[in-house]
């Protein structure tokens, strides 16, 4: 998972740039410029979701060992 956010975020920040240096060449929001704000978006969301899934797999992990040593406890 961690490469795969790694390329998501190098994706982001690639966009990012384009969109920078776009700007600074064209002085206003281009129709380009609007879609690549909407691939950003998916990104973000997608490294979000990721970010999600990372946390509840470390929730269940606990948990798992939570019963591990309830079970060894008791």
């Amino acid at each position: 998972m961690a490469l795969q956010t790694e390329t998501l975020i190098a994706q982001k920040m690639a966009l990012e740039s384009k969109w920078n240096c776009q700007y600074i060449e064209q002085g206003q929001v281009t129709l380009d410029m609007l879609r690549i704000e909407l691939e950003l978006k998916r990104l973000k969301v997608r490294l979000n979701e990721l970010s999600a899934q990372k946390a509840w797999q470390e929730v269940q992990t606990t948990e798992e060992e939570v019963e591990r040593i309830d079970s060894i406890a008791s």
